[in-house]
């Protein structure tokens, strides 16, 4: 993998600005950790330009921002990636998104266009009470598969950590617990050559 694009919307004014942020944080980690290139962009230049425009010198994007079904988008709630944008650049590369509901839309519409790899949710990305669990979930089939391990075992690895970090709330936040619940069950998870579509809705 030459590189991972990393972007992010940390703007002050955006609603879990910090839980994106941290997000992105722990991203920048994992590649450091592995000696993996990355770049990363964020407010005031988290752009379409500046994610769709530069995925051609990458092989991945890793995406936390706010979205819908439709796209993912920056603080001015313009789209950095969505439907309506021009999406060739993502043909052959991957899409890791911590972002609601985009897997509904934008998701199929990436596919189409060549997309190997595909994670993001169905549904709304919620998080409540202390962010670690809701990061740890989130971030672990970004380290697997960034650990070198194939998309199936990322998979795997992703969703033991979210059993893990549900069975550890439902002993000290059961209302988190719900929330990350519904999180892993709007988890989509796709890769090339392989039925690894995750939809336990």
């Amino acid at each position: 993998m030459s590189s991972v694009l990393i972007a992010y919307n940390n703007d002050y004014n955006t609603v879990l600005h910090d839980f994106l942020e941290s997000c992105a944080d722990e991203a920048k980690q994992i590649c450091v950790v592995k000696g993996i290139a990355y770049s990363s962009v964020c407010p005031p230049d988290l752009s379409e330009q500046n994610v769709i425009g530069v995925m051609i010198d990458h092989q991945l994007c890793f995406l936390a921002a706010h979205g819908d079904t439709d796209g993912v988008y920056n603080e001015n709630e313009n789209a950095v990636v969505s439907t309506h944008t021009t999406n060739y650049n993502f043909n052959g590369k991957g899409l890791y998104s911590v972002a609601c509901s985009c897997a509904q839309n934008l998701f199929p519409q990436l596919k189409a266009l060549g997309l190997r790899f595909f994670v993001g949710y169905n549904d709304t990305f919620n998080v409540r009470g202390e962010r670690e669990p809701f990061i740890c979930s989130a971030m672990a089939g970004l380290k697997s598969f960034l650990s070198g391990d194939r998309a199936e075992v990322a998979k795997e690895k992703m969703l033991t950590a979210y059993d893990e970090q549900i069975a550890a709330l439902d002993k000290t936040d059961p209302m988190a617990a719900v929330e990350l619940v519904h999180n892993k069950e709007s988890l989509v998870f796709d890769c090339e050559n392989d039925t690894c579509l995750v939809d336990l809705e």
